[in-house]
């Protein structure tokens, strides 16, 4: 049985109309395609909180087989962006100019060096931006966590399409019978 929102509890009513006058107020200060945006991580957001919840009240109640396929729904859109944070914080150390950066952390800037290993600037994994043979502008982090965050995602996308799959399977079994 639902709940309807009633004079009892104003609460519900108030909080849809504070994120609708928070969507207008976002569209009028940052145009269109920001308020789209905050719409679109808002909803990956309830997305992940809401299949995270039924997951875990699968876990508990001890239906386990229902629980794995919510869990990785959640894991994929937070996967994704971690993946993207890590990648974008390395492809872009050092900023525009490398040289500046190397003398902001106190590092010699060899160009002899850097010309000589171009190649390694331009490879898309792992990323590496050295200012000398000896310093990496590129954080230890970053590689790590850029195939830690991949895997994470293939895994989740996996389950997911499994799931998915043996689901559809399911419905035209009990149709067929």
């Amino acid at each position: 049985m639902r709940v309807r929102s009633t004079p009892q509890h104003p609460e519900k009513l108030l909080y849809l109309g504070g994120v609708v006058l928070m969507g207008l107020f976002t569209f009028l200060a940052f145009g269109w395609l920001f308020a789209v945006l905050t719409a679109l991580l808002l909803a990956v957001g309830l997305l992940v909180v809401t299949a995270v919840r039924r997951g875990v009240r699968a876990l508990r109640s001890g239906r386990g087989r229902g629980a794995w396929p919510m869990l990785a729904l959640a894991t994929a859109p937070v996967s994704l962006l971690g993946l993207l944070v890590s990648y974008c914080v390395g492809a872009f150390s050092g900023a525009l100019r490398v040289d500046k950066s190397c003398r902001v952390r106190q590092e010699p800037y060899d160009a002899a060096y850097r010309a000589q290993h171009a190649a390694e600037t331009d490879r898309w994994f792992p990323l590496h931006n050295k200012c000398n043979a000896h310093f990496d502008l590129v954080p230890g982090w970053v590689n790590p966590a850029v195939v830690i965050f991949a895997v994470l995602l293939v895994a989740s996308l996996c389950t997911v399409a499994v799931a998915a799959v043996v689901h559809l399977r399911m419905i035209r079994t009990r149709r067929n019978t």
